[in-house]
């Protein structure tokens, strides 16, 4: 079984800072984004992790606490997009800010799912699919809705 130890150590890092109240938003002298992108990188890393779990590729006992981090972290999502950061390297679009409904609505819909994920990954089987595809389609609504296309 191939364990992806770095999105888990993402994951757990990720964790630890919320526990420990960390995660207050940055104040307005430039850091916003770093901030933003460090919790991206978080939710990514945690996101496969918990595809590792899903397809046996990690132990099933991961599920849970995993679940539990992403619950964390999509807390604090609507934090991470201060008015402030709406300038600089940023993949970002300007969609946030001028339509804060529209990204409120996106944001709800990631919060939702994460928070249905733990009671899904303790039941196992095909309820954890479904809340991670769940989990899953609310990360690419506001993405292709809300973030730059990457470039290849």
């Amino acid at each position: 079984m191939k364990v992806n130890f770095r999105n888990f150590i993402f994951a757990t890092l990720a964790a630890g800072i919320f526990s420990l109240g960390l995660t207050q938003v940055a104040s307005a002298d430039g850091h916003e984004i770093k901030y933003r992108k460090g919790v991206m990188k978080a939710i990514g890393g945690t996101m496969g992790s918990l595809a590792a779990v899903l397809k046996q590729q990690a132990p099933k006992e991961h599920a849970v606490p995993l679940a539990l981090t992403m619950r964390n972290l999509a807390s604090i999502a609507p934090d991470i997009f201060p008015a402030s950061s709406d300038f600089g390297e940023t993949a970002a679009l300007p969609k946030i800010w001028e339509k804060p409904a529209d990204f409120k609505k996106a944001v709800d819909a990631f919060m939702l799912a994460a928070s249905i994920l733990p009671d899904a990954a303790a039941a196992g089987g095909e309820d954890y699919k479904v809340a991670f595809m769940a989990l899953g389609k609310s990360c690419k609504g506001c993405h292709e809705s809300f973030r730059k296309k990457k470039e290849n």
